[in-house]
């Protein structure tokens, strides 16, 4: 469904605005924040970690690629799910899988035994992220959803910026384990704070299915949708580059260049807060669609840049200068895309979302462990430089795509 062809049927088939609108963002920007909160918190600590659990650097990245593909399976499950049996039901028992997998990786003794607990804590904030994106769907469109959607991109831009920072000033103090105690906090009380929600998709807006093909009849309909995939695919490669920077960093940035745990947070969230400007930057165009080519664009030039800086390990200033409009240009994706992926999936948005998501988590959890191999200045770069050469071909054939059917206008 898109933009300019089904407004009033989508307006006809909204559920009330909710009463409290900040309220509402700032709940919906903590569940999607779910996917910093599980790694960027505890960045920190992953060289530590490699000496506690006595293993390799890609082993320990490991723990971030097994979180993002339970992330991806849990959104698929969850997204489904959410058509049939509503959303909030869904979101309570991810949450509830989330806190209980979260206590269950702090009595890990084996690297073995905390990667699958990342699994499965990866399944349960699957839910909190693909239902972050249907719900507001459920109650708005057009322009106000790319509002809010670039208000919860800039707002999740905080995540990853205080994430590394809390991580960097626990790391020493309490390690790991600490910082997954406040995990399993925030997951309680997000669980709390869900049961006090109305319930955003009502039983005749619901997914009539019986029965597993009743179910992939709907992601056929998606994945065959040339124009859905080319944005879904777009958002997922610019991911793939945000891990690649975040699995490679924390070495990069402390082991090679020196700077501490506390440091490397301060650092790391500082170029956070870049991509959540450039989450709201996407708003200026006139066209997101615009926004997001022109996204593309920058994240290619800069990304070579930075590629040439970390194949040649130039000083530091060189690798900053270069990931600062790196990520900003990232970010001015990341809202534009999942705007417009929203619109055209709207009927199923629960299984859009999940499409959206579980993508994105495939190119992040095979990109993570393959900037650990050999020399990582140079596996990264290459890295940098496939992820976004993908992304500036797609762009390219969706500047070429008829504007008006997928423009979302402002006012």
């Amino acid at each position: 469904m898109t933009a300019d062809s089904s407004t009033k049927t989508a307006n006809a088939q909204l559920s009330p605005a909710p009463t409290h609108y900040w309220l509402f963002v700032v709940f919906i920007a903590i569940i999607g924040a779910f996917s910093s909160l599980v790694n960027d918190m505890y960045l920190p600590t992953i060289p530590s970690m490699m000496k506690e659990f006595h293993t390799t650097p890609s082993m320990t990245q490991m723990g971030i690629s097994m979180a993002m593909i339970g992330m991806g399976l849990g959104s698929v499950l969850w997204g489904s799910a959410s058509d049939r049996y509503g959303r909030k039901p869904v979101l309570i028992v991810s949450l509830v899988i989330f806190v209980i997998s979260t206590a269950l990786s702090l009595f890990s003794t084996t690297i073995t035994f905390f990667i699958v607990c990342r699994l499965f804590q990866g399944l349960g904030a699957g839910g909190a992220m693909v239902l972050s994106t249907s719900i507001p769907a459920d109650v708005y469109m057009g322009r106000q959803l790319a509002k809010l959607m670039a208000i919860i991109g800039a707002i999740n831009g905080v995540a990853p910026a205080l994430g590394p920072v809390v991580g960097g000033f626990m790391a020493d103090s309490v390690g790991w384990k600490g910082i997954f105690v406040v995990l399993l906090v925030i997951g309680l009380i997000m669980t709390f704070w869900t049961t006090r929600y109305s319930e955003t998709l009502p039983p005749q807006r619901r997914l009539q299915a019986r029965s597993l093909e009743d179910y992939m009849k709907a992601y056929r309909s998606l994945f065959l949708n040339r124009r859905f995939m080319i944005y879904v695919t777009i958002k997922a490669v610019a991911i793939g580059l945000l891990y690649a920077y975040i699995a490679s960093a924390p070495f990069l940035i402390q082991t090679h260049y020196g700077f501490d745990a506390m440091t490397f947070g301060l650092i790391f969230g500082g170029n956070a807060i870049a991509m959540s400007i450039g989450s709201s930057l996407a708003l200026k165009f006139k066209v997101m669609k615009q926004g997001m080519v022109v996204g593309c664009v920058g994240m290619f030039i800069f990304a070579v840049a930075e590629a040439f800086v970390m194949w040649h390990e130039a000083p530091f200033l060189y690798y900053e200068l270069c990931a600062v409009p790196m990520l900003l240009f990232s970010g001015m994706i990341f809202s534009s895309a999942n705007t417009l992926s929203m619109e055209v999936g709207r009927d199923e948005a629960g299984t859009a979302s999940a499409i959206l998501s579980v993508v994105k988590y495939v190119f992040a959890a095979v990109v993570s462990p393959l900037v650990g191999l050999g020399n990582m200045f140079h596996s990264a770069a290459i890295a940098f430089v496939a992820v976004t050469s993908v992304s500036l071909i797609l762009a390219w054939f969706a500047y070429r795509m008829p504007a008006l059917s997928d423009m979302v206008r402002s006012k």
